[in-house]
């Protein structure tokens, strides 16, 4: 009896290392998306924000990345850059790195970190949500900075929004470059959610671009001088069984992409309605005389997640990336169309051993401090620096 209890076991055991050897090596030539919705979040109570918070607070403990070199609001150098607007704390920490906060002051129209005078002046117009933003990178490490310390000659009116999309960054083109004279545009389209919007909101969202300034936050000179601002403080208990549901999401990621293959993905972006925005666009700049105009596409996690599988050719055969690519190419010939030269910003991830690691844990998160550093490398070399060179 004992023999075959024995024999029982050993069959089990031989089993599971069998599965998980075979989940490895599926892993070490395919890659996808770790499944945290099905095996991680929808098994926890709770707001789907609070799933993530816990789930990057899990991720952030064994973290070795040494934060604290950042320029605090309160610093002599924060306040000579002599912002006009109040302070802001934008609450993201607990779903970004899981550590700190980011704190910055607005600009007088509501924009993160511009000099007023730039809204007069500037040679080039950022235009974007949150990655142009820079969600939870302080300076030196956000977009625009990496960008500034690249380009000492050039200066940089950053107008992007989190959670703006194509329409309702129109707007704020629109409405808020009519008195800034600028010699280009860049407009960056994020691959992972900037599809999302409807052209019938556009003139509602031009009369919300200003903010209220009667309900901005306080000034630097009303909150306390104390780093504990920046430090994140979630906390939450991490049971054996939830490490073991983080781990399973993340070894099936492989087999999930393999039989996602037949699966069909719908069109994301309304084309038409993309064209009607870009033919605005377009028509606005050409009254202000703007002859250098670019559309950067922006990869986006899900893409960079299947990295693995575009060494072994199964990449351009997975049904998400053809609908990604469709996006791309649909994105390319709509802005091209109309005048914009269009940057595909792929290639400078790719060429990473792990494109995943300009992310916060590899997760589907905004970019971390090195990814902004990359990010704005690109950018750099594809637009700013070739067209220094076309002008001399």
């Amino acid at each position: 009896m004992k023999k075959i209890i024995l024999i029982n076991i050993s069959v089990l055991l031989t089993l599971i290392l069998g599965v998980i050897f075979l989940l490895k090596f599926i892993n070490l030539f395919i890659s996808g998306p770790p499944r945290y919705y099905e095996l991680v979040y929808n098994l926890e109570n709770g707001s789907l924000r609070e799933k993530k918070e816990k789930l990057i607070y899990y991720k952030s403990l064994n973290s070795k990345i040494k934060y604290g070199t950042e320029i605090k609001f309160y610093s002599d150098e924060y306040r000579n850059l002599k912002y006009s607007g109040p302070i802001k704390n934008e609450d993201c920490g607990s779903f970004e790195s899981g550590k700190y906060e980011l704190i910055y002051a607005l600009d007088n129209y509501g924009f993160r970190e511009n000099q007023d005078e730039l809204h007069q002046e500037t040679d080039y117009v950022l235009l974007g949500d949150s990655f142009i933003m820079s969600v939870c990178e302080s300076k030196p490490y956000d977009f625009k900075s990496q960008l500034q310390m690249l380009s000492k000659d050039k200066t940089f009116l950053n107008l992007g929004v989190g959670a703006d999309n194509y329409v309702r960054q129109l707007a704020t083109l629109t409405e808020v470059t009519q008195n800034t004279n600028f010699n280009s545009l860049i407009w960056f389209f994020y691959e992972g959610n900037d599809y999302n919007d409807k052209f019938s909101l556009y003139d509602s969202y031009k009369k919300k671009i200003r903010p209220n300034h009667n309900e901005r936050k306080k000034s630097i000179d009303q909150i306390d001088s104390n780093d504990e601002l920046y430090k994140v403080k979630k906390n939450f208990y991490i049971s054996n069984f939830y490490k073991f549901r983080v781990w399973l999401a993340e070894e099936i990621n492989g087999l999930s992409s393999l039989l996602k293959i037949f699966k069909k993905y719908e069109s994301l972006l309304n084309n038409h309605e993309y064209e009607q925005v870009i033919k605005i666009a377009k028509n606005y700049l050409d009254q202000k005389k703007i002859r250098e105009r670019y559309i950067y596409y922006i990869p986006s996690w899900q893409r960079l997640s299947n990295f693995k599988s575009n060494k072994i050719g199964f990449y351009s055969t997975n049904p998400q990336i053809k609908q990604l690519d469709i996006l791309k190419k649909n994105v390319k010939e709509i802005s091209e169309k109309n005048g914009f030269m269009f940057i595909d910003g792929e290639n400078q991830f790719f060429n990473l051993n792990n494109p995943l690691s300009v992310f916060h844990y590899k997760m589907n998160t905004h970019f971390n401090r090195d990814g902004y550093k990359l990010f704005a490398e690109d950018v750099y070399n594809q637009i700013i620096n070739k067209s220094n060179n076309i002008n001399k």
